[in-house]
């Protein structure tokens, strides 16, 4: 007989916060960078594996840049690597 088995993934996302404390604007590219690519990587491998359960967990200093980004993403926002491109 087989045995059932268990496991529970937690996927923690935390980045240091890269604005800088004068102006707010991102000094290091590296929250847009993971942003586009390494957590939708995440969730498409969720989407290969509908049967799996994870929990996520977003750090508020995390979550905090992205919306700063989100929000500023048109004329390159919050990342001065966007702006002197």
């Amino acid at each position: 007989m087989a045995a059932h088995l268990n496991v529970a993934f937690l996927w923690h996302f935390h980045q240091p916060d890269y604005r800088h404390p004068e102006d707010g604007i991102a000094t290091l590219p590296w929250v847009r960078l993971h942003a586009v690519r390494g957590y939708t990587d995440m969730v498409a491998m969720l989407e290969e594996q509908p049967r799996a359960r994870v929990t996520l967990n977003w750090t508020p200093v995390l979550l905090r840049q992205l919306e700063a980004l989100i929000q500023g993403w048109g004329g390159a926002g919050d990342d001065r690597l966007l702006r002197i491109c």
